[in-house]
This record gives C-alpha cells, sequence and structure tokens, in this order.
C-alpha cells in the first residue's frame, strides 16, 4: 500500500498541468470545496471513489438528478476595470459631460437660428473698435492746441458717441467671451474624456474574463457488502475570453488626444487674448469717466491747469485706444487661429475619430467543454490487520475546446455564421482516463469518527494540440483531505498537493479548503466553508449553503463568494459562484 501510495504521488509530482479540482455538488462548494473524507455518497464520483464504499451502508441508494454549478472567475479584475467606465464620474459620466453642440454653436453659430458665429462677433468688434477710434479723434479734435475744448455742444456728442461705441463693445466682448468660454470648457472635457478613455482601455490589456458552467446530469451511487458501484455523467464548461490591447491603437488615440489638446491650448489663447481686449475697453470705459470738468477749476475753461489737464486726457485716450486696437488684433489672430485649427482627427469643428477598422487589437476566446461518462467501483480491504478502503473510477472523457482569436474589426464577420465559426475552431477529442482513490475510517475519535482520504483524479498524464496549435495537457490531480463526523457535525479538511494549471484562462489554484456541516435528522442541513487558493496572494472565498431534505428527497442549495465589503461588489464577485441539486438518499 505504502509503495503504490508513493508511486502515485511521484507521477502526480512530474504533471505539468491539470484542470483545477472541483465539484458540481451543493455540499462540496458550501463546505469550502472539501469532499475527500466528507462528500455526499451521491458525490464520490467527483472527490473519491474510495467513499463510496468507506462511508458504509447508512444509505443503500443515492442519487443526483441533476446538479447544475455556475461560477466566475475574475481574477484579473476585468469588470473593475469595466467600472472605470460605468462609475459616478467614470468615462461615461465624463462623456455626458461634453456638448458638441455648444461647441459649434459658440464657434461656427447658426445662422438659421440668429445665432452668430465667434467671426460675426469678432466682425461686430472691428466695427465697435472703429467707430472708438473715430469717437476719439473726434474728442480730440474737440481739444485746440492750446487745450481749449472747442464748441462745448458738439464734444458732448462726440463724448456720447465714445460712451456708445464703448457699451458696444463691452456687450460684444462679453458675447465672444461666453463664446470662448464654452469652446475652451468643451474642448477641456473632450480633452479629459479621450485621456481617461485611454486609460481605461489599457487597464483591459491581457486580462482574462471566464464563465463555468457544470453540471451532473446524472450520479448513481449503490453501496453493498463486498463491491460497491455508481455512474454518473457530467459536464464541465468553461468560456473565457482575453482582450490583447495593440499600441498601434493608443498612437491614433494619441493622435486624437493631440488634436484635442491643441484645440484646448487654441482656445485657452483666445480667452487669454479676449482678456485682455476687455480690459483694454474697460480702460477707455473708466478714462471717459475722468474726462477734467472746468466746473472744477477756478479759471472755468481759461484755467491753464484745466486746459493742461484737458490735453493730458486726449494723450492718454489716443495711448489707450493704441492698446485696444493691439488687442484687437491679437483677438483676430487667436480667433482665426482657432476657427481654422485642423489637426489629424479633428478638422473644420468636427470630430472625425478613429474607426474600429483602423484598430489592431484582438479579441482571443476559449471554451472548453469536459464531458465525462464513469463508472466507480470501490470495495473494503484489510493489510496489516488495518482495514482502508479503495476506489477506481474509470470514464470514457469528450473534450471540446473552442479557440479564436480576432480583430475587433472581424467580430461582426466572424460570429455572422457562429456554428461554421464554432466547427473550424474546435478541437474534439474523445479519450478515456481513470480516477483512483483510498478512504480509511477511525472510529471512536472525539465522540465521533474520524475518516481520511487521498486521490487522484486523471491518474494518466494527456496533451492535445488544439486547431490553433497550442497544447492542452490533462495532467494528474492529488489533493488529501480529513473529516470528523458525529450524528450531528462534520467538521472537513482539504488540501491539493499539486498545483493545477485551468485549460487555457484563470490563474493557478493549489486549493486549502475548510467546512462545517449541521445536520438536523437528515431533514435540514446547514452549511458552511472557507477555501484559499495558496497559488495567488489575495484569494480567500467563503461559502455557505443549506439542504432540505425530508425523506431523502429534497433541493440543496450553496452559494459561495470573496469576503470583500459589499460597496466593493466587483471585488466580492472576482470568484463567486452558486449550485442548485437535486438529489435522493434512502
Amino acid at each position: 500500500m505504502k509503495k503504490t501510495l508513493l508511486a502515485l504521488s511521484v507521477i502526480a509530482a512530474s504533471a505539468a498541468q491539470a484542470t483545477p479540482f472541483t465539484g458540481n455538488d451543493a455540499k462540496s462548494n458550501a463546505m469550502g470545496n472539501t469532499g475527500v473524507a466528507s462528500a455526499a455518497l451521491s458525490s464520490v464520483h467527483s472527490f473519491n471513489p474510495a467513499l463510496l464504499s468507506a462511508l458504509g451502508r447508512e444509505s443503500s441508494f443515492a442519487m443526483t438528478l441533476p446538479s447544475f454549478r455556475f461560477s466566475i472567475d475574475d481574477s484579473d479584475g476585468v469588470i473593475t476595470s469595466g467600472k472605470a467606465f460605468t462609475d459616478e464620474g467614470g468615462t461615461i459620466d465624463q462623456f455626458e459631460t461634453i456638448d458638441a453642440d455648444a461647441f459649434s454653436l459658440a464657434v461656427f453659430g447658426d445662422a438659421g437660428a440668429g445665432i452668430d458665429s465667434m467671426e460675426d462677433v469678432l466682425t461686430n468688434i472691428g466695427t465697435d473698435v472703429t467707430n472708438l477710434n473715430t469717437a476719439i479723434n473726434n474728442v480730440n479734435d474737440d481739444i485746440d492746441d492750446d487745450g481749449q475744448l472747442n464748441n462745448s455742444a458738439g464734444s458732448g456728442d462726440n463724448l456720447g458717441d465714445l460712451n456708445t461705441a464703448s457699451a458696444s463693445l463691452n456687450t460684444n466682448t462679453g458675447t465672444l467671451d461666453d463664446k470662448t468660454t464654452t469652446a475652451n470648457t468643451e474642448a477641456t472635457n473632450l480633452d479629459r474624456v479621450v485621456q481617461s478613455t485611454k486609460t481605461d482601455f489599457q487597464s483591459f490589456d491581457e486580462k482574462a474574463f471566464s464563465l463555468g458552467l457544470g453540471a451532473d446530469f446524472i450520479s448513481v451511487a449503490v453501496p453493498r457488502e463486498g463491491y460497491s458501484f455508481g455512474v454518473n455523467i457530467t459536464n464541465n464548461t468553461t468560456i473565457g475570453a482575453k482582450v490583447f490591447m495593440n499600441d498601434n491603437d493608443f498612437n491614433e488615440i494619441d493622435l486624437l488626444l493631440d488634436d484635442l489638446t491643441g484645440l484646448t491650448s487654441q482656445s485657452t489663447e483666445l480667452s487669454g487674448s479676449m482678456v485682455d481686449l476687455s480690459g483694454a475697453n474697460q480702460a477707455i470705459t473708466n478714462h471717459i469717466g475722468t474726462l477734467p470738468d472746468p466746473d472744477d477749476y477756478p479759471g472755468g475753461q481759461a484755467d491753464a491747469d484745466y486746459q493742461n489737464d484737458l490735453q493730458d486726457w486726449g494723450d492718454e485716450l489716443d495711448t489707450l485706444y493704441t492698446n485696444l486696437d493691439t488687442a484687437q488684433q491679437d483677438v483676430n489672430t487667436e480667433q482665426d487661429a482657432l476657427v481654422n485649427y485642423n489637426g489629424t482627427y479633428y478638422s473644420n469643428g468636427e470630430v472625425d475619430a478613429p474607426t474600429l477598422d483602423s484598430f489592431e487589437s484582438e479579441l482571443e476566446i476559449i471554451g472548453a467543454s469536459v464531458t465525462e461518462f464513469g463508472v466507480t467501483i470501490a470495495r473494503d480491504f484489510e493489510y496489516m490487520g488495518e482495514s482502508f478502503s479503495a476506489g477506481v473510477t474509470p470514464k470514457l472523457v469528450s473534450l471540446n475546446i473552442f479557440e479564436k482569436r480576432f480583430t475587433i474589426e472581424e467580430a461582426e464577420d466572424e460570429f455572422g455564421d457562429t456554428a461554421t465559426l464554432i466547427e473550424e475552431n474546435s478541437t474534439n477529442v474523445i479519450t478515456a482516463n481513470v480516477d483512483v482513490g483510498v478512504a480509511k475510517n477511525w472510529p471512536d475519535v472525539l465522540n465521533g469518527q474520524v475518516r481520511g482520504g487521498l486521490v487522484i483524479k486523471d491518474l494518466i498524464p494527456q496533451t492535445f494540440e488544439t486547431t490553433s496549435g497550442a497544447d492542452v495537457s490533462i495532467g494528474p490531480k492529488m489533493r488529501i483531505g480529513g473529516a470528523h463526523m458525529t450524528r450531528w457535525t462534520t467538521l472537513a479538511a482539504d488540501l491539493d498537493i499539486t498545483e493545477n494549471q485551468p485549460l487555457k484562462y484563470g490563474v493557478p489554484t493549489r486549493y486549502l479548503g475548510l467546512g462545517a456541516e449541521f445536520n438536523a435528522y437528515n431533514w435540514f442541513k446547514l452549511r458552511g466553508g472557507y477555501r484559499n487558493n495558496l497559488s495567488v496572494e489575495d484569494s480567500h472565498v467563503v461559502s455557505a449553503g443549506f439542504g432540505f431534505t425530508p425523506w431523502g428527497v429534497g433541493l440543496d442549495l450553496t452559494g459561495w463568494f470573496k469576503p470583500k465589503s459589499f460597496d466593493d461588489w466587483d471585488e466580492v464577485i472576482q470568484d463567486a459562484g452558486m449550485v442548485a441539486q437535486f438529489s435522493m438518499e434512502f
């Protein structure tokens, strides 16, 4: 016996790859994926064929018809990456902050709706500046070389014209400032969204996501004196996907980003020149209010101080106009640069973003379906005065693997004829394998019974080549387990000896499982468990379930998830699932 176990251990340790060790039944999944020494009679084929004999003769028949298992493996955090798009303040919310129509109306206007473009408003500003120049010249003409203010009535009219031109310029400057603010805001929003989108897409690179679907379509166990027998038909299917981001796609996004950054820069430049223009006009407006009043001087208009101050006032008005004209020319230049701004993907006020047909990033999808038909045989043995149970499950295995990698652009065409796509990219293999296990009971320990077990599933290592040329290996999986049972309770612990690799996506698994069950006369069963994947960090999972089986017939339900805050629901379901099982046992 010792030599046999040693040989099996060497075979298992030398396996390069093996599928993860899981079962589809409710009890084991509720109890931390334990079962090598504690599985239900109808589920011994999944955990240890020796239990078919080791469980004793308390029941003469057990059947599962059927059991369904659904699981999620998001160890890479694909859902977390997706949340960046949908969370409050995320990329989708940022897209909603962009008002493309407002940007277009601000820059290009809408003649049909009577909304002036930036160019129209700037034309009005040019007219205002021309009128200001005329009014300033007229006011200065009213001041003779001796500083005398000629024709007081005319001077009043010219000052009125100067005030009117200044007020109109204020109005049009405000309008242009509003349009510039809108253009600058929308360009900034576009810039921020493109940055966020780029970051969000990069976070998906080479992350995998997979769903598991398992079923025990039928499982029958018949314990009896001598040899015990069982039969099972099970299926485990995994569907996974992974995105491979191409750096060239980010280059296209970078070019778009450069366009929007340039647009933002132009809007900022125009906004800055508008501030200068507004300041220059305000300086003229303020200066008009400082026109010397002859009544403030002892000699009236003939007062020498008044004449000097009036002359200085006029000279200052000329200087302020020169500043205004310079500022207005700067606005003209910056406004033309904004209106006529063109980049790789931005021109004439519109963004012609890169289309999917220019993207080279790829999506890979794999589906693996393993169907097993097994016959379990077990019996009790005695060796050197010690009794133990041994069992074997020879099985036929149908392995179907679908694998396809394509660009995002090709996705629609590829899935147009799904049947042909699956047929052309699937590998179908029918083979045989075997599970072996041993178990031993120690009665009257701590007011109950202790049982230990060891199992090796898929004892024969096998490697298959898919249609894409990839190798898929199925190798031995060794697990040990122990359990303590009383009339009311079961405590169980299992440990994978081998590290088991996924068929394609997912993380390596080497499970440590702990579980407990409270059994009330086989009518009601309450279960809980804990499972940790020792091959990776932060892989703790808690599980719970119950069974309602009056007269040995009923329903069992189980669920499991990561123990995280439910506010971080995406982390809770990184490793999660549920099982529903209908069974009977007499």
